[in-house]
């Protein structure tokens, strides 16, 4: 009789560790795991860096609505799409979570993309990050080590997305002001300067539009279709491909 309580017991305890993990993972929150595709032969490698947003953090079924899994989607059968994002990471590299220290950053150069989404500052805007110099420097690294693959890439710069506080709370520590008044500038000024396209589509279509966010800081499905939309007309309109694009809307 114990021994058949014991098992119960174990199997229980079997069951509601996979069930957590069944919703971390639906839900984008193991930031470990990036399934990756290999790509095949003549299709155009598209890397989506970037943080939690790139990821897909708090996106319900998550394997289907990530914003670079749609991109694919859009993108179609001539495109290979990979996501490399990771939650938390900074460009900064003296920040709390620098992506260059990541597995995933380094399996993005190994991958050779013709096309990189660069999504990254929020994180950087926190109060024990912040260092607008070393945001300037680190951020323009990360640009160069991709512009120094053989494969050339094109990359897109994207300026961060809005933030949106509730009440005094400041999600996730992160900085609104620093990231409108400071972030985004740094953004558009190391673009320019490098000679990368600086993407404010995204910035500009989520203005005033809290209900794409799951939590006010990470788009939740339709906002993730959305941010995969936008990125997907810049793709198309401004690379290789000459097919005329039709235009969609805020």
């Amino acid at each position: 009789m114990v021994g058949i309580i014991i098992a119960i017991a174990i199997f229980a305890l079997l069951a509601c560790a996979g069930i957590i993990v069944l919703l971390l993972y639906n839900f984008g929150l193991l930031s470990f795991y990036h399934p990756m595709k290999r790509a095949k032969d003549n299709q155009i490698k598209v890397a989506c860096v970037g943080d939690s947003i790139t990821y897909g953090c708090m996106i319900a079924n998550w394997r289907k609505n990530n914003y670079p899994t749609v991109l694919g989607d859009l993108l179609g059968e001539n495109y290979c799409v990979n996501n490399f994002g990771y939650t938390n990471r900074t460009a900064i590299k003296n920040a709390d979570y620098p992506l260059v220290n990541e597995k995933v950053y380094k399996q993005s150069l190994d991958f050779d993309p013709d096309v990189v989404v660069l999504l990254l500052g929020a994180n950087d805007s926190k109060e024990n990050n912040w260092d607008k110099s070393a945001f300037v420097a680190d951020y323009g690294e990360i640009i160069r080590s991709y512009l120094s693959l053989k494969s050339s890439p094109k990359v897109y710069a994207v300026v961060p997305t809005p933030v949106f506080e509730s009440g005094e709370k400041v999600l996730y520590k992160l900085r609104k002001d620093v990231i409108e008044d400071e972030v985004c500038p740094c953004v558009r000024f190391v673009a320019t300067t490098i000679g990368v396209e600086c993407v404010e589509t995204l910035r500009i279509c989520f203005v005033d539009k809290k209900e794409l966010f799951a939590d006010g800081v990470h788009p939740n499905a339709k906002g993730s279709r959305l941010f995969a939309e936008k990125i997907a007309e810049v793709i198309k309109n401004s690379y290789v491909i000459s097919t005329e694009v039709e235009k969609s809307h805020c």
